[in-house]
């Protein structure tokens, strides 16, 4: 947790602004945070939460991170780094739903600025705050009230993440920027198709996704990302691990997938550019 920088980090229980004290975090009306050894903040209050270890389980994190380490989603993080308000200086970013830290993280190392990531799954925050030293991490739920001040993010990212777009409003600045990230309409095609689901179940995603961004943001950009990738069985291990909508595939069809050697899939995503309304 970098102490050095503005902090725009609020504490869950009253909303006054937190700042670092020794070790630990705390706000004017005493409420203290410590700080893990990883370096990341918990704020997740117990009424925030539905079970005791909420979000990605521990297999499911590190397949992630075995699978972005991999290089196969590069083609999205790349599109994002190159989006013009990523690149300002000083850029303060927010990842919502941020996962084990990569996109982020990969950002944090390529440019100065103030990234904080946020996501209900402890471990997955575990993982990020461990490795990416250059952002600050917080164990939140964010379709609750996420913990940061008003107007106080430049960017805010929800890629393939749940999107609380009421708090997202509150949160940027006045000439702030939603990116969301979707699927593309034929993403993994090839898998879905192998694991019995419908090809066509993405199309409507960047569509729907901007409509549901409404009243509070209007899409004033778009961009489709396309490519195709050969992965290997531990990439395809891996992908089934991480992804929720394999989890409802039946165990036949995942014992076929498991003795391929390699399958090439169709990675498709979807970028929205949003403007607060």
């Amino acid at each position: 947790m970098n102490s050095s920088c503005p902090s725009p980090i609020l504490c869950p229980v009253c909303r006054e602004p937190l700042a670092p004290k020794d070790r630990m975090w705390g706000c004017e009306n005493g409420h203290p945070f410590n700080i893990a050894k990883e370096g990341y903040l918990n704020l997740l209050l117990s009424h925030q939460r539905k079970s005791k270890t909420p979000g990605d389980d521990p297999e499911m994190v590190m397949a992630r991170r075995r699978f972005f380490d991999s290089g196969a989603y590069d083609p999205l993080t790349e599109a994002i780094v190159q989006l013009p308000m990523i690149g300002r200086d000083k850029v303060s970013i927010l990842d919502s739903g941020c996962g084990e830290g990569h996109l982020l993280g990969s950002l944090s190392e390529k440019q100065d600025g103030f990234f904080y990531g946020i996501d209900i799954s402890k471990k997955a925050v575990q993982v990020a705050s461990k490795r990416w030293k250059n952002a600050a991490w917080i164990v939140a739920n964010g379709m609750r009230d996420i913990p940061i001040a008003d107007a106080s993010m430049d960017v805010i990212l929800s890629i393939l993440a749940p999107r609380n777009n009421q708090e997202f409003s509150r949160i940027l600045k006045p000439d702030g920027t939603l990116i969301v990230g979707v699927p593309g309409p034929n993403h993994l095609m090839e898998l879905r198709q192998q694991l019995q689901f419908s090809s066509g179940d993405f199309k409507e995603k960047a569509d729907a996704a901007a409509e549901k961004c409404a009243p509070e943001f209007i899409e004033t950009g778009r961009e489709a990302i396309q490519t195709r990738a050969t992965l290997n069985g531990e990439q395809i291990s891996d992908l089934i691990r991480m992804t929720p909508i394999f989890w409802r595939s039946s165990d036949e069809a995942k014992e076929e997938i498991a003795k391929l050697d390699q399958l090439t899939v169709t990675i498709s995503f979807t970028l929205l550019v949003m403007e607060k309304e």
